[in-house]
């Protein structure tokens, strides 16, 4: 670190005593006085998402109140604690103060790690199927009680009626479901399968989880409207080359056939993407141009969990089918998880 960063550091833990907390909370305001133009480097941008994750804000949260609100430190501070329920528990601070020790004053790995990762929930035939296709699907990663009881919770929040598809198409309701806090949903994020899935992809069991949303993929409406989620083929990183390590994760939580607004992927891209990129015209957009790819809905069953790599352009499908998709994605990573510090 240098200096100005060891004098943030060294003061701005706040009463919470969380590390780097204020930092945080500073260079949110001055992107909003900068008019959303981020002025953070790739290290900061780690930390944000380590405080915020390790916390277990949700993904959107913190920016809201603070772009809504411009409050000073000690209003958000107290935001934190109303937001989680109450103050912040000795373990959890120091679990965040550990993460950000590790993104700041240690060396950094190149994932994945070859450690081996002791009960492992992906069999050999899985990681087989993982390094060809970039993808694999853990198999009942929570108990279908569980993945229904987040589905009920899902609907619930939206305000519509499983059985009633005349509830499912409000025009103020769309794909996602802003819905962090639910303890059905922190009940699957707990699952111990889940962690060992990513620990087996990442090599490590240090691993820290985002606080995602859910989302309610509908099938086309009676008058032929497409209401579908962001089935365009994407990225969600940069695609600068090379691309770092990273992998993201969808739960399934009702089964899902592949004409029912599945998860879908371009199987091996990973192992192909440069190639790609350097074929492209010059003048040509990739990110465009991914989506003529041709991708591979995955259908799997409530508690299913598939897991993906970055490199993978992927979207939501059209759903055809006659009941909602409804989901809930989840990711893991470590403390100093790579970045890729190019946007393209």
């Amino acid at each position: 670190m240098d200096h100005e960063e060891r004098e943030i550091d060294a003061g701005d833990s706040g009463t919470l005593g969380v590390r780097c907390l204020k930092r945080f909370w500073r260079g949110r305001l001055d992107m909003l006085e900068n008019g959303g133009q981020r002025t953070m480097g790739p290290r900061d941008e780690n930390l944000d998402l380590i405080l915020q994750d390790g916390l277990g804000l949700g993904i959107v949260e913190p920016d809201q109140f603070l772009f809504r609100e411009r409050p000073s430190f000690e209003a958000f501070e107290q935001w934190i604690r109303d937001t989680l329920g109450g103050e912040v528990d000795g373990a959890t601070v120091a679990r965040v103060n550990r993460a950000v020790a590790d993104c700041l004053d240690r060396p950094h790995h190149d994932y994945p790690l070859p450690t081996p990762i002791a009960d492992p929930v992906l069999s050999a035939d899985d990681l087989a199927f993982w390094e060809e296709h970039g993808y694999v699907v853990l198999r009942n990663a929570v108990p279908a009680e569980d993945a229904r009881a987040a589905e009920l919770a899902v609907w619930e929040f939206l305000g519509m009626d499983p059985q009633r598809p005349e509830t499912w198409y409000d025009a103020s309701h769309a794909f996602w479901a802003a819905l962090f806090h639910h303890p059905a949903l922190a009940r699957n994020r707990g699952s111990k399968r889940i962690h060992k899935a990513f620990a087996q992809l990442w090599g490590t069991e240090n691993l820290l989880m985002s606080v995602d949303r859910a989302s309610l993929n509908r099938p086309l409406r009676n008058d032929g409207v497409d209401l579908s989620g962001p089935s365009a083929l994407h990225w969600d990183s940069s695609i600068h080359q090379p691309m770092p390590f990273g992998v993201q994760g969808i739960l399934y939580l009702n089964d899902v056939v592949a004409e029912q607004g599945a998860f879908q992927c371009v199987p091996g891209f990973h192992r192909r993407i440069g190639e790609w990129l350097r074929e492209l015209d010059p003048a040509e957009d990739p990110r465009a141009a991914a989506r003529e790819l041709e991708a591979v809905p995955i259908a799997a069953g409530a508690g299913d969990l598939i897991i993906w790599r970055h490199e993978l352009p992927h979207g939501s499908s059209r759903n055809l089918a006659r009941y909602p998709r409804v989901a809930q994605y989840i990711k893991m990573y470590p403390p100093d998880f790579p970045t890729n510090p190019v946007w393209e």
